[in-house]
């Protein structure tokens, strides 16, 4: 008898707690509705195809359908049928459900002149249900250009680095080199004088800048540039000229580029200017420079887009 009674007041129980709470289940009122981009932003290689930039209808099930226009900013770079085609029929989605996705398919034209990265941007205009607009009303496309004047260099490389001054002896490194995003005769250098084989390599890698002179077929590194910080040793290491007796010297160091993408730097210095190690020398290589990979693709470089003249769409 007693199971049974403590079985009725916990079914009561469960019974009253019910009725006690009133269940609003989730609705969507059709004031909700909206149509947006599905994100504000994209990029696409010059010769990468045509790319999808969906637009998104939230709406009831059942909704009446809906045509969304949209337009090419006249602040846009990108100048159709110069620098991209619109595959789409017109300027003019339909979502004949009332909701649901579209999309705008956009495919760059590939050339062979170098106008750096340029924007496109897409705005979303009207629509004949008048619904609201989201955030992302706004859609910017970054055509990425493939022909930047530093590309043979631009990439990985394998360095062999035989040694004047080293008590370590002959090294090899693996280097990267990115575009300047900031200025195009430029190169990011990463990785000089890093070998992991030697007590680990660095803990720390730091990147440097290369001026390029495309004329004189020259790359220069200014004296003191920080490269890292060896994971063995204390303080940071730095960049010098140096000769075959392990001086330095606060001169620039200049290399040598050749047309295959392979570079030459002679008496580059390594040596310590900060902590426990401070004033030693690491060493003083002559250096070969092999492109061991693929070159990469271009990076984003904001400024590129103002070295071309601004066009309007008509």
């Amino acid at each position: 008898m007693k199971r049974i009674i403590i079985k009725y007041f916990a079914i009561l129980s469960a019974v009253l707690l019910v009725s006690s709470c009133e269940w609003n289940p989730p609705t969507f009122d059709s004031a909700d509705s909206f149509i947006a981009f599905t994100a504000s932003s994209s990029l696409v290689a010059e010769e990468g195809g045509a790319i999808a930039i969906p637009v998104l209808v939230t709406a009831e099930s059942g909704a009446a359908a809906v045509s969304v226009t949209f337009d090419f900013d006249e602040s846009s770079v990108a100048i159709e049928g110069e620098d991209f085609t619109m595959l789409n029929s017109g300027n003019t989605l339909d979502f004949s459900e009332g909701w649901g996705y579209d999309t705008i398919w956009i495919e760059p034209i590939d050339n062979d002149v170098f106008t750096g990265n340029i924007p496109l941007i897409i705005n979303l205009t009207s629509n004949t249900q008048n619904y609201p607009f989201g955030v992302t009303s706004t859609h910017t496309l970054t055509i990425v250009d493939d022909e930047h004047p530093l590309g043979n260099w631009i990439g990985t490389y394998t360095v062999d680095a035989p040694a004047y001054y080293n008590n370590f002896g002959d090294e090899t490194w693996t280097v990267t080199t990115a575009p300047d995003p900031t200025d195009v005769n430029n190169l990011i250098v990463t990785g000089i004088g890093n070998d992991p084989s030697i007590d680990g390599g660095y803990s720390e890698v730091t990147s440097i800048t290369g001026v390029v002179d495309l004329d004189a077929k020259t790359i220069t590194f200014s004296a003191g540039s920080e490269i890292g910080t060896h994971s063995a040793y204390s303080g940071p290491i730095a960049i010098y000229l140096g000769d075959e007796a392990g001086n330095m010297y606060e001169e620039q160091i200049v290399g040598d580029i050749n047309d295959d993408g392979s570079i030459y730097i002679d008496l580059l210095g390594v040596h310590f200017v900060g902590g426990l190690n401070e004033g030693l020398t690491w060493a003083v290589f002559e250096t070969f420079w092999t492109p061991s990979k693929k070159k990469a693709s271009p990076v984003l470089t904001p400024a590129a887009s103002q070295v071309k003249e601004l066009k309007l769409h008509n």
